[in-house]
């Protein structure tokens, strides 16, 4: 009897041991828009093992832009896309099913940086007869800072375009008082420069929270891997929250991502993300931070309507694997 019973056990065991396995060969491809400090919370993911942990084996592409990794999702290259979350309810207002499960990046971590050290946080007028660096018309730093002009009614600002990258030769030549740009390129503008920054949008109370970049996915591919759709958010829940604990291990991950970037420069980035809440505490895309974008994303020209059947946020963000994820990790306290 005891045989039987220790073999019955020795089989359970095994049994375990290969679902197991077999859960953590899962493969999930996730393609990301750019490689960006931005979307740090993907890299310790895969670094610290998390995604692992939960039972996936997460291959990551990269996409060169928003559009090309929402569409590699699309067209079934990849499962997930971390990009704006624009494009889900813009591919809902043409028929389409996206979804949007997890924050990547939870404020608008855009910021203003020029030759003058003075502040603009609370003195925007200073901005009167300056030139201003920004992307191209709809891109986002176009967008923020043609909203912040009119939200806040300033006169006599013009803006200048130049590609993405280009910004800190532009201010450094004289061609514009100021830009406005994500990091590292903040950090190198400050480190490498001289320059200062001036103004922080994820500091502007009516600006944050913000659904900067979010995890995406449809919901078929959820209906069909319904637990690795939960693995992928909850792996994402645990490295937000690894980041905060632990910056200085996040920082040498961040280092092994980019690693042309001097160590102070990523450090100082990182830690400017954190000090802006831009990696979500939690996952959990809020109504908010979706209003905030859907906004912008109006008044860009990105979306058609805002509030509408197509670009609500009852229909646009699943709330059930973030508020999943949280429980999960809450009850795993500082493991």
């Amino acid at each position: 009897m005891k045989k039987f019973r220790l073999a019955t056990i020795s089989a359970a065991v095994c049994l375990a041991s290969l679902v197991s396995a077999h859960a953590a060969d899962t493969p999930v491809r996730i393609n990301q828009a750019f490689q960006s400090l931005l979307y740090l919370p993907l890299y310790v993911a895969q670094e610290q093992g998390f995604f692992k942990q939960q039972g996936v084996d997460v291959k990551i592409s990269t996409g060169g832009g928003g559009a090309q990794s929402w569409a590699a999702v699309i067209g079934g290259s990849a499962d997930f896309s971390i990009q704006d979350p624009v494009f889900v309810p813009k591919t809902r207002e043409n028929g389409g099913k996206g979804v949007v499960v997890a924050g990547v990046q939870n404020a608008p971590t855009i910021f203003i940086f020029g030759k003058e050290a003075a502040s603009l946080q609370d003195n925007l007028s200073l901005l009167a007869g300056k030139r201003v660096v920004t992307s191209p018309q709809p891109d986002t730093t176009w967008a923020f800072m043609s909203y912040l002009i009119k939200q806040n009614n300033l006169k006599d600002v013009k803006l200048v375009h130049v590609a993405i990258g280009n910004e800190i030769p532009a201010v450094a030549a004289g061609r514009a008082d100021y830009a406005l740009a994500a990091e590292p390129q903040v950090t190198m503008a400050e480190k490498q420069n001289g320059l200062h920054v001036a103004y922080s949008f994820s500091a502007a109370q009516s600006w944050y929270p913000f659904a900067f970049s979010s995890l995406t996915t449809t919901q078929q591919y959820i209906d069909k891997n319904p637990q690795a759709a939960q693995a992928v958010v909850t792996a994402f829940e645990q490295a937000s929250r690894f980041i905060y604990k632990h910056p200085a291990e996040s920082v040498t991950i961040a280092r092994k991502y980019f690693p042309a970037l001097p160590e102070e420069v990523v450090k100082t980035a990182v830690q400017r993300e954190i000090d802006a809440k831009g990696y979500p505490e939690n996952v959990l895309v809020s109504q908010k931070a979706w209003d905030n974008n859907m906004n912008i994303a109006l008044y860009a020209k990105n979306i058609k309507a805002y509030p509408s059947e197509a670009t609500s946020y009852q229909n646009n963000v699943n709330t059930t694997l973030a508020t999943k994820a949280k429980e999960a990790v809450d009850a795993m306290g500082d493991k």
